[in-house]
């Protein structure tokens, strides 16, 4: 709801066991891991807090995927890439490589 997590103890209960603000809050992908019986993958995500970070685990990658993608719209997530392809070296400079790029075009 808006800028806020809530987790609930039990599925469809009412009273929700605590919120968490997302404001400020970074998004990390974290690699897929096997479960703890080793009979299947789960994949999970790092909500990392002014100050605190949270991993949160995944049955289904679709599913991942769809909360990836409500918390990047939440949070006002946004790419480099989602707006300049980067290509060739140009050099060096004082913090690091320096790419050529170019802005995409919008539709």
């Amino acid at each position: 709801m808006g800028k806020e997590l809530y987790s609930y103890k039990n599925k469809g209960d009412v009273k929700h066991k605590e919120m968490k603000s997302l404001s400020g809050v970074y998004l990390k992908d974290e690699a897929d891991v096997e479960d703890e019986s080793g009979s299947g993958m789960m994949f999970p995500i790092m909500l990392i807090f002014p100050n605190k970070r949270r991993i949160y685990y995944f049955k289904d990658k679709d599913e991942k995927t769809r909360w990836v993608e409500a918390i990047k719209s939440c949070i006002g997530y946004s790419n480099l890439l989602d707006f300049y392809d980067l290509g060739e070296n140009l050099g060096k400079g004082k913090y690091g490589v320096v790419k050529l790029g170019t802005h995409k075009r919008t539709k």
